[in-house]
């Protein structure tokens, strides 16, 4: 729910993820594709100086998903 909330705020890559959240890495990208699978986050490739970063952002269907979850707390 976590880095729902992340993406819901801004678009980000999972090391930053990672960084923000604290959590391994592993945990963060196994997250990312887990919520990618069920439309709840889209990736896309951003262009870097250095490397190719692919950046997450929520979806429609991820903003529902964070509205119900939180409606519920």
């Amino acid at each position: 729910m976590e880095i729902l909330r992340r993406l819901a705020e801004e678009p980000s890559h999972g090391y930053q993820l990672h960084k923000d959240v604290g959590v391994s890495t592993p945990v963060v990208y196994r997250h990312l594709n887990d919520l990618e699978e069920e439309g709840m986050a889209v990736s896309s490739v951003i262009e870097d100086d250095n490397r190719d970063k692919t950046e997450y952002r929520i979806t429609e269907k991820g903003r529902q998903l964070l509205e119900l979850l939180t409606d519920e707390d």
